[in-house]
């Protein structure tokens, strides 16, 4: 048995530990011990849920010890959660949160400092959150971790739960380019409607940030959603709300009946306003409840809500062209996401996960017989929400899919299918730097030294990149989308991985980790184009390349920015070659002095990747390049020979 104090002075020894062992590791069963020493600890946790549903008091957490899959957290916190999935349970097989750092300060678990256990009521196969989540990540939208444990308490076996990431700043801060902006959490029931300035008459609470108590970029939301024209809100909400992300939350919300949550019920949502892009994004949260349907088609919503009630859906379909692309989202959602080849193997590999541990504990409040009728049966008895059976899980995707077929159609709507993934390695990841230091010729069009990913085409042929995605995550392949964007036949696109998307060009949603890494090139339709894992530390202004160019395995060789990899060993300094680039700044002409005759090509890149000047010539002792109707700004200029590349940054003024 292993046994890791985590405290602030061992956290640097716990990230070793942290990335072989995976809390959201879903090929397994986990196990996690809740040990305490105060006497009657179950029915204190039971009295204390008691108090918060009959006063509304914060439920209090209890030190205990925590040992998860053999790996011992000391003084942890442990308390009772949930609304519905608590009170609707009548065995002790409640909901819980752990909070790793609530007595102590920064100590977590594999990166997280809270996580909570469901315990499955409305969800026999405690599924429901999962299947969801990773629907979301299909489309793109950030959403919770989840894997499956069984937990035992003062040593009992509990039962199987489902093991979901909390959203707080540490999810923020994997998920967002900024996660010190205010985070709000739907604590009730609402519809968004305008109830004032004062923030106390909504049901949303600051999650972040209290000292601070802003709720201005709030209550502007909702100012503006709620009392802008048609022609303002059309023309502005995406300047203040990532709509684009909603829509799909949207679509997907709708596709699973999740009637609690805003399209219904009015609860289980967060807002957070990040400040880089000073934008609100809509976090999804618990899905229990969702993928609810009798036989009969009771409990279908039609993909346009009709609530006048709901007042941002009512406002965002008021609005044809944000309609239409919500109905494309639909079809899209439709064609590789919502699909049994795609969902099936997900639900066949849950069920084979759980069923061997299911009746080992006898608090369970479903049966084994109930677990598999959510996955494979026709129907499940639908208890304690529903007073009749309702569909199975596959059963349920077969006959939604009809239905939201029949909706599309009689909204005059037409599904464009989607092209077929481009052939594996037809674009490869052809080279990497993930420590790019500061004064580097390698630079974005902000003068900034990101890391960056050089991608090249293999083929003859001018390929497009939409729909295709960039991920650092084999858990998220989807986490960053490009735009319309082209990569030449036999051409080089650079992507900068910095965490900055809201910035010109190309920048995705992560970072590169010198320490090691994964990077994913994906199709939307989950088709693995490439991929590259990396373990070593990489030093500072040290590329990884493919030996040969586009083909070959990484190795460590000349930096080639945006050009063919080679294995030449280059030269930092251009003066142990009797090579003089001058004046730098320059405004009308730059001047190349050579000590003695060479062959050389010649190529100047602008800060987007994008070939404005080429030569080649088999001898050459100077040349002068005319760069008066070049664009003020900063290029990278690369000398080729066959004993050299050199790569240095000018600037044009």
């Amino acid at each position: 048995m292993k046994k890791v104090f985590l405290l602030a002075f061992l956290f640097v020894g716990f990230q070793d530990f942290a990335q072989d062992y995976s809390l959201f590791d879903d090929s397994y069963l986990h196990e996690i011990r809740i040990n305490s020493d105060e006497e009657d600890f179950w029915e204190t946790l039971d009295a204390e849920y008691q108090e918060f549903l009959d006063n509304g008091t914060e439920i209090p957490y209890h030190s205990v010890t925590v040992e998860v899959d053999g790996n011992i957290v000391e003084n942890a916190g442990v308390r009772q959660k949930g609304y519905s999935s608590n009170f609707f349970t009548n065995t002790t097989k409640k909901p819980l949160k752990i909070n790793f750092g609530i007595f102590e300060i920064d100590q977590e678990y594999d990166g997280v400092e809270k996580i909570n256990l469901a315990n499955g009521q409305g969800d026999p196969a405690i599924i429901k959150d999962k299947i969801a989540y990773d629907m979301f990540r299909h489309h793109g939208i950030p959403s919770p971790r989840v894997s499956h444990v069984k937990i035992y308490i003062q040593d009992e076996y509990w039962g199987i739960y489902a093991i979901i990431e909390q959203i707080d700043k540490k999810y923020l801060k994997r998920n967002f380019a900024d996660n010190d902006g205010n985070l709000w959490k739907n604590k009730g029931y609402s519809d968004l409607e305008w109830l004032g300035t004062n923030p106390n008459n909504y049901s949303f609470e600051l999650q972040t940030n209290i000292e601070e108590n802003d709720w201005t970029k709030f209550i502007d939301f909702l100012d503006f959603i709620n009392h802008s024209t048609i022609e303002d809100f059309e023309e502005n909400i995406e300047s203040i709300f990532d709509l684009d992300e909603y829509l799909r939350i949207l679509a997907i919300d709708i596709l699973t009946n999740n009637w609690d949550s805003y399209i219904a019920h009015g609860r289980n949502w967060y807002l957070y306003h990040e400040p880089k892009t000073d934008k609100i994004h809509w976090l999804p949260w618990d899905y229990n409840f969702a993928y609810d349907r009798r036989p009969n088609g009771y409990g279908d919503f039609n993909i346009i809500l009709n609530d006048p009630e709901k007042i941002l859906i009512h406002r965002i379909f008021q609005v044809p062209a944000f309609r239409e692309r919500y109905l494309n989202y639909m079809c899209e959602i439709m064609e590789v996401n919502f699909i049994e080849e795609r969902l099936e193997p997900k639900l066949d590999a849950q069920l084979d996960l759980i069923d061997d541990d299911w009746d080992l504990a006898t608090n369970n409040f479903f049966t084994l017989t109930d677990v598999q009728d959510a996955i494979n049966g026709d129907t499940w008895n639908g208890e304690p929400l529903n007073s009749q059976p309702v569909q199975g899980f596959k059963k349920y995707i077969e006959d939604r899919t009809p239905v939201i077929e029949n909706d599309i159609a009689n909204q005059g709507f037409i599904c464009t299918p989607f092209v077929a993934a481009i052939n594996f390695q037809d674009v490869v990841i052809n080279e990497f730097m993930a420590s790019n230091a500061d004064g580097s010729p390698w630079v974005d069009q902000d003068n900034e030294n990101d890391d960056w990913i050089e991608l090249y085409n293999n083929t003859s042929n001018p390929i497009d990149l939409t729909n295709y995605f960039l991920s650092d995550s084999d858990s998220f392949y989807h986490k960053w989308e490009f735009p319309e964007v082209t990569i030449p036949a036999n051409g080089y696109l650079i992507v900068w991985a910095d965490k900055d998307p809201q910035q010109d060009g190309l920048h995705t949603k992560f970072n590169l980790d010198k320490d090691g890494d994964e990077i994913y090139l994906s199709y939307i339709d989950g088709t693995i184009i490439d991929s590259v894992e990396y373990s070593e530390e990489q030093n500072e202004n040290e590329s990884l390349s493919r030996i040969p160019n586009g083909t070959g395995d990484f190795e460590i060789a000349v930096v080639t920015f945006n050009s063919e990899n080679t294995t030449e060993l280059s030269i930092a300094e251009n003066t142990l070659l009797g090579i003089n680039i001058y004046p730098n700044p320059a405004n009308t002409n730059l001047h190349i002095d050579f000590s003695n005759e060479i062959g050389s090509q010649i190529i100047i890149f602008d800060i987007l990747g994008r070939n404005v000047f080429n030569i080649t010539e088999n001898t050459m002792s100077q040349l002068d390049i005319d760069v008066s109707k070049f664009n003020t700004g900063i290029y990278i200029i690369k000398l080729i020979s066959e004993d050299y590349i050199i790569s240095k940054k000018i600037i044009i003024e």
